[in-house]
């Protein structure tokens, strides 16, 4: 499939990028186990897996572009499914659909593949507390079927996703469970409705139900940095992307466009979310090589079509091992970018303008996007052939591209 890219005179508007799977598919999973419509905004597709899944076990979910309306089950009111329930790949997915099936009254038999081990606390915690969960093989249970009793787990989850599949089963235990969960796991419950007592232990009783609640999924930082990369190198650009989550362990190429002079605001607007404010700038070249090279791998392409919009020269080193560097430097070179090759990098002279073209995509998403930022800044109509690697992780990019390409 051949995506064509048009030439913007500026970058301005408000967008939004697709959310983070796994926040949408925990999303999706606590409105099915509500009472009432929920609605989850921006959700991936890659979490239509999950969506499938939660029909399969009878809940009804419509979906409208990014936007999903869920009417909740209850605790109980899923329905068994055809056959196996497939969980392999769902990673943290998979630590609140067990509890969840653990609670039925019929049984279900799930195969978890990969993720038996990540599973492996979480399934013996249910057994123990009286939940059914019988092992067939290395990767595949039986679990559900039997009603289990309230309990203390005094000593903290590993990890949160494991702390809200334990306070999940909680829900279908009778009685009073007490818990040492953190305070995001909590605040969960609590918007959802469920009372919890909060003392030495987080305490809840059995069988509350979920309040339907509307949700909107933060969006994924590194689909908003082809947006950012193309507003900070169009004069007057002024773009908003709309609640992107910003971590620390995520955010090494937004403080390395920070250094080399791109001006974006991050707005708080709570958690770890933001809306993020792009003006046009004047980037300087830069070096990138070593542990730094490392922390920007995935965005390597999209830093060499901004290194040829600098003033200088642009080099990155120790990218050896990265795919398609040879081709991401014919390609730009094609279009007249003054790109060079070494054996460990490239070198990249800004200032001179990019011509329109013919290239491909090589059915890599990072490249795609990258070359499709460069049609953008580009002084002619550019044509990405293969460029269906972006249709399972953002089908409307190239509109969106073109929508925020305004004159």
């Amino acid at each position: 499939m051949a995506a064509i890219v048009s030439p913007a005179k500026k970058i301005a508007g408000q967008v939004s990028v697709p959310g983070e799977r796994e926040p949408a598919e925990r999303a999706l999973v606590l409105a099915a186990l509500s009472e009432g419509k929920s609605t989850v905004r921006h959700v991936p597709i890659a979490a239509d897996r999950v969506v499938g899944l939660l029909r399969e076990l009878g809940v009804d979910i419509a979906k409208r572009a990014g936007t999903y309306a869920v009417r909740g089950v209850g605790l109980r009111g899923f329905r068994d499914a055809a056959g196996p329930l497939d969980l392999e790949g769902l990673g943290d997915t998979a630590l609140l659909l067990l509890p969840m099936l653990a609670g039925q009254t019929f049984l279900s038999q799930v195969k978890l593949g990969t993720e038996a081990e990540r599973c492996r606390l979480l399934l013996n915690l249910l057994a123990q507390v009286g939940f059914a969960v019988e092992q067939e093989s290395a990767d595949t249970f039986v679990i559900g079927g039997q009603q289990a009793k309230g309990f203390v787990l005094s000593e903290a989850p590993p990890t949160d996703a494991l702390a809200l599949g334990a306070m999940v089963a909680a829900l279908f235990a009778e009685g009073t469970t007490a818990l040492k969960v953190g305070s995001r796991v909590e605040r969960l419950l609590r918007e959802r409705g469920i009372a919890v007592e909060r003392r030495k232990l987080l305490s809840v009783e059995g069988g509350q139900a979920l309040k339907a609640t509307d949700v909107e999924v933060p969006g994924q930082l590194e689909l908003a940095y082809p947006l950012i990369g193309a507003a900070l190198c169009r004069k007057g650009s002024e773009l908003t992307i709309k609640c992107v989550v910003v971590r620390s362990r995520q955010r090494a190429f937004l403080d390395l466009l920070r250094q080399i002079g791109a001006q974006i605001t991050a707005e708080d607007i709570g958690g770890n979310e933001c809306d993020l404010h792009v003006s046009a700038s004047q980037l300087k070249a830069t070096r990138v090589a070593g542990p730094r090279a490392a922390k920007v791998a995935d965005q390597i392409a999209l830093l060499a079509v901004l290194a040829t919009q600098t003033q200088g020269t642009t080099v990155i080193r120790d990218i050896e091992d990265m795919p398609h560097v040879e081709h991401l430097c014919a390609a730009l070179r094609s279009l007249d970018a003054r790109i060079g090759q070494f054996p460990e990098g490239l070198v990249i002279k800004g200032g001179f303008p990019l011509q329109g073209g013919q290239l491909d995509g090589k059915g890599d998403p990072g490249l795609t996007m990258a070359l499709a930022v460069a049609g953008l800044l580009a002084e002619g109509e550019l044509t990405i052939e293969d460029s269906e690697c972006l249709t399972p992780i953002w089908p409307d990019f190239f509109k969106t591209v073109q929508s925020i390409g305004g004159d």
